[in-house]
C-alpha cells in the first residue's frame, strides 16, 4: 500500500514538473489549432471557427463568380426574378416564374442555348442545385433541380 502511495506522488510530482516546465516555455498561451479541410478538399490549419466560415464564404464567392461568368444570361434571369423581393412582390415563387419567362421570352434562343450548356456541364443534382442556388433564392428540392432547369428550357423552346 505504502509503495502504491509513492508511485501517485511520484506521478504527480512528475506531472506537475511538466507543467511548470510547459509554463517556462510558454506552451500555457498556445493557441489550439483545429484541421478542417477547403472546399475541394485540401487541408488547412485554422484558428478559429469563424475563420474557417471566412475562408469558406471567400472560396463560394469566388465559385459563384465563376459561375456566372460562365452563366451570364441564367444569373441574370435567375437573380433577377428568383430572389426574395420579387417572389414576395408577385405573391409566389410561381407567380415570379411566369413573369420570368413572359419577360424573358425575346430572349429564349440565348437562354436556350445557356440552359442546355448549364444541363451539360451538370450533369448530377447536387451540381444543379448548386449553379441555382448561387444564382437566386429559390428552392426547388420537392421538383428537383435538375428537373426543374429541364421543364425551364422547355418554356422556353416552346417559343422558338
Amino acid at each position: 500500500m505504502a509503495f502504491l502511495l509513492q508511485l501517485i506522488i511520484l506521478g504527480i510530482i512528475v506531472l506537475i514538473g511538466f507543467q511548470i516546465r510547459n509554463a517556462m516555455k510558454g506552451g500555457s498561451a498556445r493557441v489550439e489549432k483545429h484541421g478542417s479541410k477547403t472546399i475541394d478538399g485540401t487541408a488547412r490549419d485554422v484558428t478559429s471557427p469563424g475563420k474557417t466560415a471566412a475562408d469558406t464564404l471567400k472560396e463560394f464567392e469566388n465559385a459563384r463568380a465563376e459561375l456566372k461568368s460562365r452563366y451570364p444570361a441564367v444569373f441574370a434571369m435567375l437573380g433577377g426574378y428568383l430572389n426574395s423581393h420579387t417572389i414576395g412582390e408577385t405573391g409566389s415563387l410561381e407567380s415570379a416564374v411566369k413573369e420570368m419567362i413572359t419577360d424573358w421570352k425575346a430572349r429564349s434562343d440565348e437562354i436556350s442555348r445557356e440552359l442546355t450548356r448549364v444541363l451539360a456541364d451538370n450533369e448530377t443534382e447536387d451540381e444543379c442545385r448548386a449553379v441555382i442556388l448561387a444564382a437566386c433564392d429559390a428552392s426547388f428540392e420537392d421538383e428537383g433541380y435538375r428537373a426543374w432547369l429541364t421543364w425551364l428550357l422547355g418554356q422556353f423552346n416552346d417559343f422558338n
